[in-house]
């Protein structure tokens, strides 16, 4: 289907050039032709008759692509042609029957974080919300955000990155910079279109996470600061412990970066100052797992109602 996709908009894209009061015409006749023979096609084979409608919304994307651009000449438009084409190849039939099946269920999902310091249970409650989703009639994911994509790899040879070695440092300027773009990325790779999927994605930290980190280190992320504040996920709550018990769980794992209560005290305050400035609920977790984590599923369920399963 790409390739007809491709197809599709050079041949409009040629026909305009060639005779430009053509525009309407290059617009419908391609989608209206792929809606006929989907019809036919789908009959052939004992189908829904609008079984290939996906297919033929997607023709319809890609005969936009040039005309948009050719009706009215900008940046804005040129712009908007190159988004409907890259719409066109990438908004496969699969997913828009998914979207409307979670619709039709729903099942609207998104992303979740769960913020907080070391030894706040984040890890621990995440596997167990994951579980509770896809009882909830969720696709359910979970994805650590303390890995990078690519920046781990440059560090160790030009960033000059070390592990913590017991005082505030100013790290490399690039690092904070590079981090934003790398978790950027991250974000969109494993959230984009989630949601209208009826997928849940859930965050074990999130990109605020690497600028609270990098703040209390030291590092210089005053000016991509607004990067990393950008992107918010669908639902996010701050699970907070003193830094004593942060200290207490740190020690108890054999391979954990030791930072001293210095940085887990400054982590703590800008996490707290997120969650006033954001409107994020701050779960006490110094509490019984089981008590922490029935409070976790009564915020979310309010946003992720229970949905019918497989349907």
């Amino acid at each position: 289907m790409k390739l007809t996709v491709i197809i599709v908009s050079v041949a409009v894209l040629i026909l305009l050039q060639v005779t430009p009061g053509w525009a309407l015409a290059a617009l419908l006749v391609p989608p209206a032709l792929h809606l006929v023979y989907g019809v036919a096609k789908s009959a052939a084979r004992k189908l829904d008759r609008l079984n290939e409608l996906p297919n033929t919304f997607r023709i319809l994307l890609a005969s936009s692509a040039p005309v948009v651009p050719h009706v009215l000449p900008n940046f804005l438009t040129i712009s908007a042609g190159v988004s409907l084409f890259l719409a066109a190849l990438l908004l496969n039939d699969e997913y828009q029957r998914r979207a409307l099946s979670s619709l039709e269920r729903g099942a609207v999902g998104g992303s979740v974080a769960l913020l907080g310091i070391d030894g706040s249970g984040k890890s621990t409650h995440s596997a167990e919300l994951e579980s509770w989703f896809s009882a909830r009639g969720y696709f359910c994911s979970r994805v650590p955000f303390h890995r990078y994509l690519f920046v781990e790899r440059l560090s160790r040879k030009r960033l000059g990155y070390r592990r913590y070695e017991g005082s505030r440092h100013r790290g490399h300027p690039l690092r904070p910079l590079l981090s934003a773009v790398d978790n950027v990325i991250l974000y969109l790779i494993t959230s984009f279109g989630r949601g209208l999927e009826g997928r849940v994605v859930l965050y074990d930290r999130y990109i605020w996470s690497t600028l609270v980190k990098y703040e209390a280190l030291g590092y210089p992320v005053s000016p991509v600061k607004w990067v990393y504040l950008l992107p918010r996920p669908r639902f996010a709550l701050v699970l907070d412990i003193p830094v004593s018990k942060s200290l207490t769980v740190i020690a108890s794992r054999p391979d954990h970066i030791n930072y001293p209560a210095e940085v887990l005290g400054a982590e703590r305050a800008e996490y707290l100052r997120i969650a006033r400035a954001k409107g994020l609920p701050v779960i006490d977790a110094t509490r019984g797992y089981a008590d922490v984590q029935n409070e976790i599923e009564t915020l979310l369920s309010g946003a992720f109602p229970s949905v019918q399963v497989g349907a």
